[in-house]
């Protein structure tokens, strides 16, 4: 029996969907990075677990080593070594419009849009469409905005060049904008302000994200993009959806 049937089977005999599992196997990790496509590829195309391994066996009401073991059936040669860096931008100017808002266009189960503002996103015309789409079948909307009230966003319009208050205003506008789609579009989509010197852009469409460190003295406009597509379990995908779903736990939520 390999891999994909042992979990085929588990899920039968516990009467689990790929969603249940998946909030099992969170459970026990006490982690928040899972979600019914990781098990439904772990079920259907044989992907070994990896890093959720022993998790994913308590989940299914298993022995690890039997997992192990069902893992290892799948698998006659190693697997080869994959890349998940898909392009690498010197400026996030440098990414067209169109690009941005395909990443969440094209997605059906996750959408993040997390960082200081994500003015351009609150304010592009044809986002409230793409939202409304998305959650109306089924997808999960997450912003995640710096709270317009942290005493560094001073430290920051300073580091950056802008006039005193900027930063704050251009935040507290987004967010307006963004409370008002998430009224448009109902329980799916959420809204949450963290209160902690940020450190990153993320943009996630479901496997696909645009990751933006955030480089003191640079505008965000000037700062390095990395476009991503998650490849394989506990890679740097995986690594920038735990700190996003860590900053998200701990965030204020604003009721749209």
């Amino acid at each position: 029996m390999d891999l994909g049937e042992l979990i085929e089977r588990q899920m039968k005999e516990l009467g689990l969907s790929l969603s249940d599992v998946a909030d099992r196997a969170m459970r026990v990790a006490n982690r928040h990075t899972l979600n019914r496509q990781h098990v439904w590829r772990w079920k259907q195309q044989g992907v070994v677990p990896k890093l959720w391994l022993e998790p994913l066996a308590e989940a299914l009401g298993v022995d690890p080593d039997e997992l192990r073991s069902a893992a290892a059936r799948g698998k006659s040669d190693p697997e080869p070594a994959r890349e998940e860096a898909v392009r690498l931008y010197a400026a996030r100017e440098l990414i067209t419009q169109a690009q941005w808002n395909q990443i969440i266009a094209e997605a059906h189960e996750t959408i993040w849009l997390y960082g200081m503002a994500e003015y351009r996103y609150a304010h592009d015309p044809a986002v409230p469409a793409i939202l409304a789409k998305a959650t109306s079948a089924g997808c999960e909307v997450k912003v995640l905005l710096l709270n317009p009230q942290l005493p560094e966003i001073a430290q920051i319009d300073q580091a950056e060049g802008n006039p005193a208050g900027a930063l704050s205003s251009r935040i507290q506008a987004a967010l307006d904008r963004f409370l008002d789609i998430a009224n448009d579009c109902g329980p799916r989509m959420r809204v949450r302000t963290y209160m902690s010197t940020p450190t990153t852009s993320i943009v996630r469409g479901d496997s696909r994200m645009f990751v933006t460190p955030y480089v003191r003295h640079l505008i965000g406009r000037s700062s390095p993009t990395h476009e991503l597509r998650r490849a394989f379990d506990g890679g740097a995908f995986d690594r920038y959806a735990e700190h996003a779903d860590a900053v998200w736990t701990t965030a204020k939520e604003h009721p749209g």
